[in-house]
């Protein structure tokens, strides 16, 4: 349970008790030493500025279960980790410039970490540990860490899987609120295709091939009609290597404008990779 003044124009204190449930909430916070207590829901609530760590604990927190089920109830003493914490906010800025990658390209990312107090207002934060998410975070990709120097800057490069990463998170301590970056980078998937036969006849197969990276994702093959794509083959799963084979079997002749596609949305470790697209062009004969 913790703290913080949101903002230097900030007129209270805003609370939140970590982590959240994810659904509806509520709970009573008890003031250690005159019992005065403060009902609060969703796991947020103000305190006047001036509150000192420890003044105020979590005395009940109540769960409500969406689906009508009795609601669950526990009840805590004044000991940590129940006891209010007060934090100073911190605050990180991305310096790197925006950019359009493929997946698992390297990337420079850099900025700097500030904390503010009443008293200092900003300040760089040096020596201070600092995570850089390569991934999405539930894809398997590792954070690579990474420490503030004297000027509480940080500057690498690093590979990145995952438009939702290249942003710095700080961890926050007893002193100072978690963090982290903006990310101004767009990762786009990777695709290569090679096909069989770029001038056959109508109803010959072609063979289409090639791999996409990360691997293990379903790809089809579309074709622009009337300005729209269209899918025109079934899907198939790439290999866990990323190596697909689609078939196509033109119906008409003439120039056919085709695209090896994913949409983007399976599985859930390819959140943040833009779709694939890779075109290409069949001339269809007799």
């Amino acid at each position: 349970m913790y703290a913080y003044q949101q903002t230097p124009e900030a007129s209270v204190l805003t609370g939140r008790i970590d982590p959240s449930p994810g659904c509806p909430s509520n709970g009573t916070l008890t003031k250690v030493g005159t019992g005065e207590q403060l009902a609060f829901g969703e796991a947020m609530f103000e305190l006047p500025l001036g509150t000192d760590a420890g003044d105020w604990y979590l005395s009940s927190f109540t769960v409500l279960d969406q689906n009508g089920g009795p609601a669950q109830t526990r009840t805590f003493q004044p000991a940590a980790p129940y006891l209010l914490r007060v934090l100073d906010p911190t605050r990180i800025t991305s310096t790197a410039p925006a950019s359009t990658v493929g997946y698992g390209d390297k990337v420079a990312v850099s900025g700097y970490l500030e904390g503010w107090t009443a008293a200092d207002g900003w300040q760089r934060l040096a020596g201070r540990d600092l995570a850089i998410r390569t991934g999405n975070g539930v894809d398997g990709h590792p954070d690579v860490p990474t420490v503030t120097d004297a000027d509480g800057a940080y500057a690498l490069t690093v590979p990145i899987y995952s438009s939702f990463s290249g942003v710095a998170i700080f961890a926050g301590d007893d002193q100072w609120l978690r963090s982290g970056s903006s990310n101004y980078t767009q990762v786009h998937g990777l695709v290569s295709v090679a096909v069989s036969d770029r001038t056959p006849a109508v109803g010959q197969r072609v063979a289409v091939t090639g791999s996409v990276a990360p691997g293990a994702v379903p790809v089809w093959i579309e074709r622009l009609v009337d300005s729209e794509w269209t899918k025109v083959t079934a899907t198939v799963t790439a290999g866990t290597d990323g190596r697909y084979r689609l078939t196509y079997r033109p119906t008409s002749r003439g120039v056919h404008q085709l695209r090896v596609w994913n949409d983007g949305t399976e599985p859930e470790g390819r959140m943040g990779v833009q779709p694939y697209a890779k075109e290409f062009t069949l001339t269809v004969h007799r």
